[in-house]
């Protein structure tokens, strides 16, 4: 589903009032979208409605993404007080530093409820509200670069979980896309690689301030440092990349380059591998 232009278009962004949903919110007001974003904080969610309010049409409203009872309560008002949605951006999500054999199952499963969990309640919420309305509409996921290969380089950053939960969302992503084929709902995969979000951003200020600094090297080495300085782009940056896959109707969403190649790592490891097992065609 493609969609020319989001003029008067209903969309809705969970864990809009920071990052990069925050950075979605601004680019679709700027198009004419009205907006609702969720946020777990009300004071962090009316602030960003403060903010943005100037660029056109937009309301927050508390919802804890991975609850189906309160985003049963945001749908139905959006669709009382707004309409249908047109567009859900799925983007309710947290990092976190894990090691595989380090953190415990609580972690894990913590980091799982929100990244992928939150995902799946919003797409068994919507769309099936969606296929009623019987408008096109569209749900995009905010996955990462981790679903689809572990970038060369971050090995240090500890993202086991992280990285298992965007993975999933790209699987669950997958499925959906073959389930609504003949339907009036698409969906795609936003795939980020860094991002300078509020605290990727407070990190790299406190490290020009003190580059040695304990907290925080705990985390980024010095070369993982530089890697991510190198590949960042702003959340606007992040935010104009989604909406031209969206307008191009494509299900991956990549925004930076240097993905391709590690995708084309875990390809030619693969591929050698069948090689190996004299499974080639």
């Amino acid at each position: 589903m493609m969609f020319e232009s989001l003029r008067d278009k209903v969309v809705l962004i969970t864990g809009g009032a920071r990052g990069i949903g925050k950075g979605l919110a601004q680019a679709c007001l700027a198009e004419g979208a009205r907006v609702i974003i969720t946020n777990l904080n009300p004071e962090v969610g009316r602030a960003a409605e403060a903010e943005l309010g100037q660029l056109g049409s937009i309301r927050s409203m508390r919802c804890d993404a991975t609850r189906a009872d309160d985003v049963d309560v945001l749908l139905d008002d959006i669709w009382r007080n707004e309409g249908p949605i047109d567009i859900a951006f799925s983007n309710a999500g947290t990092g976190g530093h894990q090691r595989a054999l380090e953190s415990s199952l609580d972690e894990m499963r913590s980091l799982m409820t929100t990244n992928y969990e939150s995902a799946v309640v919003l797409a068994q919420g919507c769309i099936p509200r969606m296929l009623r309305s019987g408008k096109p509409a569209h749900v995009m996921f905010t996955a990462s670069e981790h679903a689809v290969a572990l970038p060369a380089g971050n090995e240090d950053l500890g993202f086991v979980f992280y990285g298992a939960s965007k993975h999933a969302m790209l699987i669950f992503a997958e499925w959906l896309r073959a389930d609504l084929r003949t339907t009036n709902v698409s969906v795609s995969l936003l795939l980020p690689g860094p991002v300078l979000t509020e605290g990727v951003s407070a990190a790299f200020k406190q490290l020009d301030q003190n580059p040695d600094d304990p907290a925080i090297r705990s985390t980024f080495s010095k070369s993982v440092e530089r890697l991510l300085r190198d590949r960042a782009i702003t959340t606007a940056e992040c935010a104009e990349r989604a909406l031209r896959g969206l307008r191009s109707g494509l299900f991956y969403i990549p925004t930076q380059p240097h993905i391709l190649q590690d995708i084309n790592r875990r390809h030619d490891e693969m591929a050698a591998a069948f090689e190996r097992m004299g499974l080639s065609y």
